[in-house]
């Protein structure tokens, strides 16, 4: 890569502050961390004095009195110092600011609902023990949650940088915890269900005292989720991270909880069903029918939230659900092998070729559905969008199949070593690593042939574009998201943006689309710096 020497000289420059603004940000961390923790528990030790007595009392009060005196007035002076500097475009702009704003703002508000939640929970099913500590953390954290929110809504300190991640942040935990939550309170309800057919003697709080616990969860989890996404207007955030989160969990988390609910349940019932009906063999299906739909609402509500996203966003969460029906076939085709391989053999004890023949058929029929649906063999794909997915493939596959090898290979040995053992020992102790390679292989070379054919289309295509633009580096400054994504449509190429401290580094497309027609012979790789209104530098990258 070529660059001038002022560029250089700039990013050296560069580095001393963005180490200091990283060690300031770390000890402001720690420094309101430790005062929360100090303000906490003396607010636990007032509201309950006889929570503890004699040598613990007194330990905990001096630890909180010298977690609060200390570190609360260190905070608060550097506060002071910080929210001078952050007036400075420099500072706020910085992506260490950013940073720490997110984190304390998500740690502060998980701290904060978690504790409020539990309290309000173990109130309703009629408990009250470790009522104050929750009562305490979750009135302090709350007082530093709606500090940093008002600093996050405050236009001249908020980051310019990552400015929208403590909502995005914010949003997504609070539709986990919600539904969640519907997932327990689902299970509770399936399980006082299930004991009218198969009832037991009753020990404990009533079955309806665990819906009660989890309503407060299911009530705070979605009012936080609902505070973001709608109230601050995380759902119209487009782009970056923001759709990052959403494939990460409207796409894969939601995704994992409906096809391993969905498997587990079918598994239990099946399996049930092969061995006799039995509240034993039937007690984990409450929880895997109420993971399965509680991962299907958040699944059914994805079509809504994609909408209006990136076209390559679209792809990922394909590529997404894809891979989870690859990973469950897979392993159903692993289990299928395992199990084949054991019916070879005497069982060493008990026999459970049936049961896990059930699973991996399971698994593999539910996976191969799903990654069938998802990635349409045999329907034309765009080679470029799915290269990552195969990599990604390609890498996972290489992990499992080195971890079978290893395995195998210990067992092997271990038998050769040990010349006493019999046969069948050695074909039980290596059946389950050469399922897992099995399925392994065969997935590798299916993706094998799909990257050579899509190798093939592209070095056609490449060469229909010699001399066209690959990638620009496009260094602006202000919200230049939107350019950034009007110059990829208009060029073709892929566009990757640097931000830049200051709004007076910014430029229109016009003039950035005339920047690279000035340039004659330019290569496929070029940087569009722009060093202020209308002046734009375009540098070839090697």
């Amino acid at each position: 890569m070529a660059a001038s020497p002022q560029i250089m000289g700039v990013q050296a420059a560069g580095a001393l502050p963005t180490v200091r603004r990283l060690i300031v940000y770390i000890l402001f961390f720690t420094l309101v961390t430790v005062a929360a923790i100090g303000a906490s528990g003396l607010l636990a030790l007032v509201v309950d004095p006889g929570q503890l007595a004699g040598t613990d009392r007194t330990s905990a009060l001096a630890r909180s009195i010298a977690f609060l005196v200390i570190a609360g007035p260190l905070a608060m002076l550097l506060w002071r110092a910080l929210s001078k500097r952050l007036g400075q475009p420099a500072e706020s702009g910085a992506p260490a600011w950013g940073l720490y704003l997110a984190a304390m703002y998500a740690t502060a508000l998980t701290t904060a609902s978690t504790s409020l939640f539990s309290l309000l929970g173990t109130l309703a099913s009629g408990h009250t023990g470790g009522w104050a500590q929750n009562f305490a953390r979750a009135l302090v954290w709350c007082g530093v949650w709606w500090w940093h929110q008002r600093i996050w809504r405050n236009a001249r300190i908020t980051p310019r940088v990552l400015a929208n991640l403590p909502g995005i942040l914010g949003s997504w935990y609070g539709l986990v915890v919600g539904f969640t939550a519907v997932a327990f309170a689902l299970s509770a309800l399936f399980s006082a269900a299930l004991g009218t057919f198969f009832p037991a003697p009753s020990i404990g709080s009533p079955w309806w005292t665990g819906i009660l616990a989890q309503l407060p969860w299911i009530a705070g989890g979605l009012a936080v989720w609902w505070w973001h996404w709608v109230r601050r207007g995380m759902g119209l955030v487009r782009g970056g991270f923001a759709d990052v989160a959403l494939v990460l969990v409207g796409v894969l988390g939601a995704g994992a909880a409906t096809l391993g609910g969905t498997g587990y349940l079918l598994y239990t019932l099946g399996n049930a069903a092969l061995r006799g009906p039995s509240l034993q063999l039937l007690s984990p299906a409450p929880l895997a029918l109420g993971t399965a739909l509680a991962g299907a609402l958040v699944a059914s509500l994805a079509p809504h939230w994609f909408a209006g996203r990136l076209p390559s966003t679209l792809e990922a969460g394909r590529q997404v659900v894809s891979g989870l029906g690859l990973a469950a076939a897979a392993a159903g085709l692993g289990v299928c092998v395992n199990a084949a391989l054991a019916a070879l053999a005497p069982p060493l004890a008990g026999d459970n070729t049936q049961s896990l023949l059930l699973a991996g058929a399971i698994w593999l029929v539910l996976g191969g559905l799903t990654w069938w649906r998802a990635w349409r063999p045999g329907q034309p794909a765009d080679p470029r969008a799915r290269r990552v997915y195969l990599v990604a493939v390609f890498g996972i596959s290489a992990v499992v199949a080195l971890i079978a090898l290893l395995v195998a290979g210990f067992r092997i040995f271990e038998f050769l070593l040990d010349p006493d053992r019999l046969a069948s020992g050695l074909l039980d102790s290596v059946r389950a690593p050469i399922g897992l390679l099995t399925a392994t292989a065969l997935v590798s070379v299916y993706h094998f042939v799909v990257w050579r054919a899509d190798r093939t289309v592209l070095e056609t295509t490449d060469t229909q574009r010699d001399g066209a633009l690959e990638s620009i580096l496009l260094v602006a400054g202000g919200d230049a998201d939107p350019l950034r994504a009007a110059l990829a449509k208009s060029t073709g190429a892929r566009v990757r943006l640097l931000a830049r401290a200051g709004d007076e580094y910014q430029a229109t497309e016009e003039e950035l689309v005339a920047a690279i027609a000035s340039v004659d012979g330019a290569g496929p790789r070029i940087m569009l710096l722009i060093d202020g209104p209308g002046s734009v530098r375009v540098i070839e990258l090697e």
